[in-house]
């Protein structure tokens, strides 16, 4: 079990896993583009129980997105951090806020209908 630290862009949350990672995807759902204000958010699975917010800011702020999920969040500066389902005993954290991202790599990708049509995120690169 590899050990993963990371948190939001001004630092104040901050948070250390050694969870087994599972599920590294895409998402491009529209809640998902719209809460981050992206087309696509990069996700990834740790055991909620392995998952300490050992920052300054202690844990995120939660905004619940629907009726079976909250959305977290630091206060101080917006960043986007995890999204926590009710009946789930899994914290999915944006792999984007890890402190080494390449890390851990994507391998599927949920809603790929949802997404702008410009984008390409497991095709080969195309050339411009």
């Amino acid at each position: 079990m590899a050990e993963h630290t990371g948190g939001c862009l001004c630092g104040n949350i901050r948070y250390t896993t050694s969870g087994n990672a599972t599920f590294p995807h895409f998402c491009s759902c529209k809640m998902c583009q719209q809460w981050s204000g992206a087309p696509v958010v990069a996700w990834v699975d740790f055991p909620r129980e392995s998952v300490i917010w050992d920052g300054p800011g202690g844990e995120p702020a939660l905004f619940r997105s629907s009726n079976f999920a909250q959305r977290g969040f630091c206060p101080k500066c917006g960043g986007t951090l995890c999204a926590l389902d009710d009946d789930s005993d899994m914290s999915c954290m944006t792999i984007a806020t890890l402190d080494d991202p390449d890390s851990i790599v994507p391998t599927s990708q949920s809603f790929p209908d949802a997404a702008p049509k410009w984008l390409h995120t497991l095709a080969e690169p195309t050339e411009t």
